[in-house]
């Protein structure tokens, strides 16, 4: 993903979420239920938005996640879990966009 306006929409969609974890809590969901479709959600978005990604940015951050998470998309929540992450911290990073190293992004 590039630094510009792509980067800019993603990180937004991904704050947004934040707003739809509030909405889950007020539902009185279980936190094991919201952080599983936090989760999901943000790596549906991880992929839409790499899917938008051009070349070869793209093949830089699918190669970069691989290597630290081994999956293209991110970590699992079995691999937070496994890492301790705890529900309330998976829905607080499923809502946090990382910031994108410099070797990714056009300058």
């Amino acid at each position: 993903m590039t630094s510009g306006p792509l980067r800019m929409e993603y990180e937004a969609r991904v704050m947004a979420l934040r707003c739809w974890a509030d909405a889950m809590r007020q539902d009185d969901l279980p936190l094991e239920t919201i952080a599983r479709a936090m989760h999901a959600e943000r790596r549906c978005l991880c992929k839409a938005f790499k899917d938008l990604t051009p070349e070869p940015q793209r093949t830089r951050i699918v190669q970069r996640t691989c290597a630290a998470y081994g999956d293209p998309l991110g970590p699992s929540v079995e691999y937070l879990r496994v890492k301790g992450k705890n529900w309330d911290e998976i829905i607080e990073s499923a809502s946090r966009p990382g910031s994108p190293p410099a070797d990714i992004c056009d300058a």
